[in-house]
C-alpha cells in the first residue's frame, strides 16, 4: 500500500510539473495581433476600453470597427480610449502566474498611452516584479503585434528568457512603420496626435505620411493625393529595405482591406518576406484615425530573429 501511495504521489507531482510551464506571452488590444495567432500562440491579449455616449466598451469584445466608422460618418462622433485599469492586469498575471515561471507583458509605447503604467502598477501590487516583464515596444499596432508573436514563437521554440529579450530589443530597434490616413480630421477631434492636428486646423485635405520615432508618432511627409500617399510609403519602404535578406512585414488597416492588399502585393513582389500579413487594425485604433487608414509596419532580421519566423 505504502508503494502505492507514493506512486500517486509522484504521478501527482509529475502532472503538476508538466502542467506548470516555463513563460507566459501578455499584450495588449492595440498591439493588432490577429485572433488566429493570439489563439495559437497562446498569446494573451488585455483590452483597451473605447468610450462613447458616456458608455464603456472593451476593444474588440463590446464594439467593432464596423460600428465606429458607421457613427463616425453619419453622426460625427468623437470617441475616446483609455488603457487597462491595473486590476484587469491583476486578473490576466494573477492566473497566469499559478503555472508560469515568468511572463513578459508587450506593450504599446508608453509615449502613446498609459498601457504600460497600469501593467507596472499591477505587478507592483503583486509583488511580483521579478516574475513580470513589462516590455516597452516605443511601437505600436502590429509594431507591438510582432514582437509579441516572435516571443511567443520564442516560448514554444523553449528560448531561455534572456534570448528572448535579445531577439524583442532587436526588433525594437529595427521595427518601422510608415502610414498614411485619408483625412486628419478624425484625429484632430481627438485630440491623439496634437502637433499633427494644429497642421490640420489650416490643412485638411492633405494626405500626411506618418511614422513613429522613439516611440511618438510623427508626420514624415505629405502628398495631395490618395493614390500618392500609398505610393509614397510603398517606395519608402522598397528603398529602405530592398537590400535586406529577410523582413516581417504587416499592412494595416481600417476599412481598405482592397488598397492594403495592392501594397502588400507590391512589397511582397520587391522584397524578401519570410512573414507577411495584411491586418485590419483594432476599433481604438481606428477610433483615432477613423476609416482610411494604411499602414506598413516592417522589420530586417538576423540570423537569430529569423529562425523563429523561417525553421
Amino acid at each position: 500500500m505504502a508503494d502505492n501511495l507514493n506512486n500517486s504521489e509522484e504521478e501527482a507531482n509529475k502532472k503538476t510539473a508538466d502542467s506548470f510551464k516555463k513563460n507566459a506571452v501578455v499584450t495588449d488590444s492595440a498591439s493588432d495581433v490577429p485572433k488566429e495567432y493570439a489563439d495559437e500562440l497562446d498569446i494573451h491579449v488585455v483590452p483597451l476600453y473605447i468610450h462613447y455616449n458616456g458608455i464603456e466598451f472593451k476593444d474588440g469584445i463590446d464594439i467593432h470597427s464596423e460600428k465606429i466608422y458607421s457613427l463616425q460618418k453619419e453622426k460625427k462622433v468623437i470617441f475616446m480610449s483609455s488603457s487597462p485599469s491595473p486590476k484587469d492586469f491583476i486578473d490576466i498575471y494573477s492566473k497566469l502566474l499559478k503555472n508560469h515561471e515568468k511572463i513578459i507583458s508587450i506593450h504599446i509605447s508608453s509615449k502613446l498611452s498609459a498601457v504600460i503604467k497600469s501593467a507596472k502598477i499591477a505587478a507592483d501590487l503583486l509583488k511580483a516584479k521579478e516574475r513580470i516583464t513589462i516590455f516597452d515596444s516605443l511601437s505600436g499596432t502590429m509594431g507591438t503585434g510582432f514582437m509579441a508573436i516572435a516571443a511567443a514563437k520564442a516560448v514554444k521554440k523553449d528560448y531561455e528568457f534572456s534570448r528572448m529579450l535579445k531577439v524583442l530589443e532587436f526588433l525594437r530597434e529595427h521595427m518601422g512603420l510608415y502610414g498614411t490616413i485619408d483625412t486628419l480630421k478624425y484625429l484632430r477631434r481627438s485630440g491623439r496626435v496634437p502637433a499633427i492636428a494644429r497642421i490640420a486646423t489650416a490643412l485638411l485635405r492633405i494626405k500626411p505620411l506618418l511614422g513613429i520615432k522613439n516611440g511618438l508618432v510623427e508626420m514624415i511627409g505629405i502628398t495631395v493625393t490618395r493614390w500618392g500617399s500609398l505610393q509614397a510609403i510603398t517606395s519608402k519602404v522598397i528603398r529602405k529595405f530592398k537590400s535586406e535578406k529577410w523582413v516581417i512585414v504587416s499592412v494595416i488597416h481600417s476599412l481598405s482591406k482592397v488598397e492594403a492588399k495592392k501594397v502588400m502585393k507590391k512589397i511582397q513582389i520587391s522584397l524578401n518576406c519570410v512573414e507577411s500579413m495584411v491586418v485590419e487594425c483594432t476599433p481604438v485604433v481606428g477610433a483615432h484615425t477613423g476609416p482610411g487608414l494604411i499602414g506598413i509596419i516592417i522589420s530586417k532580421l538576423d540570423r537569430e530573429t529569423a529562425e523563429l519566423f523561417i525553421w
